[in-house]
């Protein structure tokens, strides 16, 4: 494969057609997210948004991959081959020999969901289903084998020996034991006999369906019944089924639970974007673990309360790529971004804020003695122009508080220095940033930790957003301008991948127009409720809330029976759940009650111009909530009639 010029273009692993490419642009860190025993006799659902990764960590198991790395690691190619090799060891598939494990992937695409719209009912539907499903089955384990072993396809296959299973069990057509490509030749005939009945021009001939009645490939494919030469192929079978939610939603269920039930010593991946979820999934918490099922994994929830280490993630993702780049001398991804505004060119803005400030504060205090302490230590405070400007932007958020405080001191006791000090935290200061960059037209959203936070705790939408600011970095080094681009080109850039975002919205999502206007209302809520004068809930919110108890109104069949406009907000937060446009955060404790937080995407809170903090919101009545779908929010006139 030809180095490309930006990798970051590279956002699906299928585009990558090298395994050594493959390898050195992996990052370890990822492997976090695996139970130790991930593949060892249980069933693993792995679930994320599109673009969460669950392709590409599958892809790390297949043969080609395991081979691969196992040649590099031997041989030195790479050097940051070594601490990939080391956690798949630590993992049992793979080590000094070569691979434990035979991995094997299996695209569930839309094929099998032309099966539900045959004249046909459930039972022989299934049969289909389960005839079509058992045959790739077998053929996907078979081909990697082949792979594995380096054996010719098919015909090397008569060196594979496959073992009667124990129990017994009859399968039509087929006689255990038997050799590989004896198995190969009854799956490709069964294959081939389902995929002709589909499209026979003539009526389906209901006495002769191809099919089972079961899913029996699992029996087929233990790594106790596949030698090569009388070895094991491998320690263990991991079948990985990849694009599930492509099925419809009874062949989904029905794989699940025969996956389930036949508690088959065979590893089983069950890998599926959220929107193959119904409402009542997304909006529900708790799983289905048990002794044959594991904890599904949902990848943005196993970050979610990681996600500084999901930041530090991305930027040795970004490292990665940035270091496989052709035609570039820029050897990390920092070193494309400039990361502070402590430069002359900010200088005389920060400048006029502070005199503008300071006289805005003395015009609201009038001839009050009160606030004299306090105004006096920030004309005496040292600092850059930029840390002075947000002192006296906190002080004057501070001043607004006390002079809007219901009750006040009886003698209007002066303020003393020490109590700014206390009061003058970290919260109000990344508050006062914020507002002066609004104000002022400065640039908020740059730096890599703030790039690797836009991604939503989404690799995808990360790769698009530092692929953009690597193309004009790459750029700009050729052109001798220097590498590291400005905080306005990349705050710039930010506003431009937030538009996209939002533009794509309603063709792009299920019920995406009424999504949108939903969106709209918790965006333009969260911007005049952070950018009130007293900052509350400093530095800002970044979404709402609604209690638990409504919650659980939303995912009651018999509530929503008799409420169509809750049924129509709990299938539109849903949609908006599956596509990443927000996060959820269940059971959160305040107030003495518990409550759904609902994030905004971060890209949105750059539409909004939000904070990027996490945690922080402004609970809704699930009433208003409702409401915001048709009735756009409009800013009250007086400060609490909304409060």
């Amino acid at each position: 494969m030809k180095t490309p010029r930006n990798p970051f273009r590279l956002r699906r692993s299928e585009s990558i057609d090298s395994e050594a490419t493959f390898l050195s642009l992996f990052e370890p860190g990822i492997l976090d997210i695996l139970p130790a025993d991930a593949w060892k006799e249980r069933v693993q659902v792995i679930r994320s948004a599109a673009g969460g990764g669950k392709t590409s960590l599958m892809r790390l198991f297949v043969p080609g991959a395991l081979q691969t790395l196992h040649a590099m690691q031997m041989h030195r190619t790479d050097e940051q081959i070594g601490e990939l090799f080391q956690k798949l060891k630590e993992l049992g598939a793979i080590d000094e020999g070569g691979p434990k494990l035979l991995g094997v992937s299996l695209l569930c695409g839309r094929g099998y969901s032309r099966l539900d719209d045959l004249p046909l009912d459930e039972a022989r539907k299934d049969r289909l289903f389960f005839g079509l499903l058992n045959a790739r089955i077998v053929l996907a384990v078979l081909h990697n084998v082949a792979a594995a072993k380096k054996l010719d396809f098919p015909a090397g296959l008569q060196r594979v020996q496959v073992a009667a299973p124990e129990p017994p069990l009859t399968i039509p057509a087929l006689g255990l034991p038997c050799n590989g490509l004896q198995l190969f030749e009854w799956a490709r005939d069964l294959e081939h006999k389902v995929c002709s009945s589909l499209d026979s021009f003539g009526p389906l001939r209901v006495d002769s369906l191809p099919g089972h009645d079961a899913l029996l490939g699992l029996a087929l494919i233990r790594a106790d019944m596949l030698r090569l030469d009388g070895a094991p192929v491998a320690d263990h079978v991991l079948l990985m089924m990849d694009d599930i939610q492509q099925l419809t939603p009874t062949q989904r269920e029905r794989l699940v639970e025969s996956v389930i039930e036949a508690r088959s010593p065979v590893g089983v991946w069950i890998a599926e974007r959220f929107e193959a979820l119904n409402t009542r999934d997304m909006l529900a918490s708790g799983t289905n673990e048990g002794r044959d099922y594991n904890e599904p994994i949902s990848i943005e929830k196993y970050w979610r309360p990681k996600h500084s280490r999901f930041e530090k993630l991305a930027i040795k993702i970004a490292d990665r790529r940035v270091r496989y780049a052709a035609d570039s001398e820029i050897n990390s991804f920092r070193a494309c971004v400039q990361d502070s505004l402590d430069i002359p060119r900010y200088e005389p803005v920060f400048a006029r804020a502070c005199e503008e400030i300071e006289s805005r504060i003395r015009a609201r205090v009038g001839a009050s003695r009160r606030y004299g302490g306090w105004i006096d230590a920030r004309q005496q405070a040292q600092g850059t122009p930029r840390e002075r400007a947000i002192g006296w932007r906190s002080l004057e958020v501070l001043i607004e508080r006390e002079l809007r405080r219901p009750q006040k001191s009886l003698f209007d006791d002066l303020l003393e220095e020490g109590e700014l000090e206390q009061k003058d935290d970290s919260s109000v200061r990344n508050a006062a940033e914020l507002f002066l960059a609004r104000e002022y037209g400065l640039p908020y959203y740059f730096g890599p930790e703030c790039i690797a936070r836009l991604a939503s705790l989404n690799i995808k939408q990360f790769l698009g957003l530092a692929g953009d600011i690597f193309e004009e970095s790459a750029a700009s080094e050729l052109l001798k301008k220097g590498a590291a681009l400005s905080p306005d080109r990349q705050h710039k850039l930010m506003k431009r991948a937030a538009q996209a975002v939002w533009d794509d919205i309603p063709n792009g999502v299920a019920m995406g127009r009424e999504l949108r206007n939903f969106l709209d209302a918790v965006g333009k809520f969260s911007r005049w409720y952070t950018y009130r004068p007293t900052a509350p809930n400093d530095p800002g919110v970044g979404g709402t809330a609604l209690r638990m108890s409504e919650r659980a109104m939303l995912m009651d069949e018999g509530h929503l029976r008799s409420r169509p406009d809750h049924k129509r907000f709990a299938d539109i937060l849903a949609s908006a759940l599956a596509h990443n446009l927000l996060v959820a955060d269940l059971d959160y404790r305040c107030k003495g009650e518990n409550w759904i937080v609902l994030n905004l995407n971060r890209l949105l809170c750059v539409h909004f111009d939000l904070p990027l903090n996490y945690g922080l919101y402004k609970e809704r009545p699930l009433q208003q909530l409702v409401g915001w779908i048709d009735r756009p929010f409009v800013e009250p006139k007086s400060e609490g009639s909304l409060l």
